[in-house]
């Protein structure tokens, strides 16, 4: 019933690939939400850090955080356009560059929890420091240590973990960037078998020109059944090898301006045969089973800037007078406010929900990590511009960093999946398997004789209340209301679903102010199980100890808020799934496309 795009096929095929058994054993929870199934215990009890795990981390925070305030001038990174080497240099020796990278290859073995709360504090001082650790490890190197051979390990992961060298991931390229699949780089196999020949372009590749070792993708020559297709596949390049060629070594740019986004160009150049990471052929999965990481750990950084800027707008608001008056005591000032702190807790919710997902290595992620990016990113954006405006004339001057913070903020709404792009992404993947399963029954109603226990099955899975795991019972009877809203709400979302495709059907695939509707509704369903399972594990672990009751109060306050608004944006959204003016908009923006085409062709 529902057909995906070449890209969005490519990613579906991509998290089942994961599994060598074939297709995924268990739906994860997002997907299970549009099917009606609230899977609690899939997101509880929300995770935590081993004792170890978290000493652990803990004492690299006592020595970064101090680095950071020291040793790193955001203002001066961000004027220059460059982070000096010395910062680089501090950031290595403390073994931030290779948190993640295994303790035999010279890393420090850290779990992605303990990974994004360092870059989370990275973040709170400088993006553009926090984004070149990222570019280098969460997909410079990460390729390389979820497929790279023993060999591979051993001869680059030591020189990237210490921070000797910086590693980069090259995908995008002049005509792909969102569309991974649509990567025009290619690869040639010599004639003597001995290595590959690469050409093509890249570009906007963060350490491109700094880097010791790259990730580039590259389409490849396979046979499969007897005919030759091209697909992707994965390469370590060193730009010591004959043909590579920096074009631009940097490109002036909107925010993070410390940071190097080089253009790069292969010129027959030749990559031993030993450098392909992963299988021939299975670059898709490499690059995007990365960007799964990436996503993730993209989302602390977001939650480090909008941390600070929420934190600087409640003692501006609190400190500032206008007419007699705190800002603090004006509605419109405590609306903001109030839509900041909900806003940054389901964040913080949601990326260590994720990350703890990824460290106990569930099998289907890809929906759960590409939300996390999307809602971390929008959500940043909205609380670093709403600080600006809380701050007035001041918050757009460079006194106090809420410009550069601002400019900063604005790339991760592009990068590793622009917004717009990974909206649909969501819908759509989603309406797929929901679509596949309802054009499943209607064939079997068609013989109901010969399917009466498909039907019967169908029947069930409409109409039955919202499956929930173990820890619903035991749910705490102060987020009694959010829980029952959370429920009600799965299950219009799986009416609706169900009812959009069998309105629409094939057309459904091009309505994408439908599928914003459809992705933010899921989008903030997984947010509010977040904050629910997040209070819910804070209630069981203070009752009885002396956790400070005003913290306790805080955090329900600003959770619950955040449930209780989200909830009525998603009955809005969902019920704007079949009453909405979305023809008069469209009508609208194809006459303006119109009359300046008209006005072009007239000049």
């Amino acid at each position: 019933m529902v057909q995906l795009a070449k890209h969005d096929q490519q990613q579906l095929d991509k998290a089942k690939d994961l599994i060598d058994t074939g297709p995924l054993k268990e739906m994860g929870f997002v997907r299970s939400l549009l099917f009606g199934q609230l899977r609690f215990d899939k997101v509880m009890p929300y995770p935590s850090q081993d004792a170890q795990d978290a000493e652990r981390t803990n004492a690299l925070l006592s020595e970064l955080e101090p680095f950071m305030q020291t040793q790193v001038d955001p203002d001066a990174i961000d004027a220059n356009q460059q982070i000096s080497q010395h910062v680089i240099d501090g950031l290595g020796q403390m073994g931030v560059m290779g948190l993640t990278v295994p303790q035999e290859y010279g890393g420090r073995g850290f779990t992605h929890t303990g990974y994004c709360r360092a870059l989370e504090l990275v973040a709170r001082t400088c993006s553009s420091t926090a984004v070149l650790v990222g570019a280098h490890q969460s997909i410079g190197l990460k390729a390389l240590v979820l497929n790279g051979t023993e060999e591979q390990k051993h001869r680059w992961l030591p020189g990237l973990a210490s921070g000797r060298q910086l590693a980069a991931f090259a995908l995008t390229e002049p005509e792909a960037g969102s569309d991974a699949a649509n990567v025009q780089t290619s690869a040639k196999l010599s004639d003597d078998g001995h290595h590959w020949i690469l050409n093509g372009d890249k570009k906007y590749i963060t350490n491109g020109a700094l880097a010791g070792m790259i990730t580039v993708m590259a389409r490849t020559p396979i046979e499969e059944n007897g005919k030759i297709k091209d697909k992707v596949t994965a390469f370590i390049v060193t730009p010591d090898m004959a043909g590579f060629q920096v074009v631009h070594p940097n490109q002036s740019k909107c925010g993070i301006r410390g940071t190097w986004q080089a253009t790069l160009r292969f010129n027959n150049m030749v990559v031993p045969r030993e450098n392909i990471l992963g299988e021939v052929g299975r670059g898709l999965k490499v690059a995007l089973t990365v960007l799964d990481y990436g996503r993730c750990t993209l989302s602390a950084g977001c939650i480090g800037g909008a941390k600070v800027a929420l934190e600087m707008s409640i003692r501006h608001a609190q400190n500032r007078r206008q007419f007699d008056r705190s800002l603090s005591e004006f509605h419109l000032i405590k609306q903001k406010i109030a839509r900041m702190s909900e806003l940054v807790f389901a964040a913080d919710a949601l990326t260590y929900l994720a990350a703890g997902m990824v460290d106990r290595h569930d099998e289907d992620l890809m929906l759960e990590t590409a939300i996390c990016k999307l809602f971390c990113s929008e959500a940043s954006w909205r609380v670093i511009d709403d600080a600006v405006q809380i701050h007035g004339g001041a918050g757009y001057m460079r006194e106090n960093g809420l410009e550069r913070m601002l400019r900063d903020a604005r790339i991760n709404r592009i990068v590793e999946g622009a917004t717009e792009v990974m909206t649909s992404f969501v819908a759509l993947i989603g309406m797929k398997e929901v679509g596949e399963d309802l054009e499943r029954v209607l064939h079997a109603a068609r013989r109901p004789i010969h399917n009466f226990g498909r039907l019967a099955t169908f029947a069930r899975h409409e109409w039955r209340d919202v499956i929930v795991g173990p820890s619903w019972t035991g749910l705490d009877p102060q987020l009694a209301k959010e829980g029952e809203n959370l429920a009600r709400l799965t299950r219009l979302l799986a009416r609706s679903v169900t009812r959009l495709l069998a309105k629409h059907q094939q057309k459904v695939l091009d309505l994408q102010l439908l599928h914003s509707r459809l992705a933010w509704s899921v989008i903030e369903l997984f947010a509010m199980s977040a904050v629910i399972s997040k209070l819910q594990s804070t209630l069981e672990t203070t009752n009885g100890s002396d956790l400070d009751p005003r913290q306790l109060n805080h955090d329900l306050v600003v959770g619950k808020g955040y449930c209780q608004h989200a909830a009525g944006r998603i009955q809005r959204r969902l019920k704007g799934l079949f009453r909405n003016r979305d023809k008069q908009r469209l009508t609208v923006a194809d006459e303006v496309f119109d009359f300046y085409a008209h006005m072009d062709a007239g000049h």
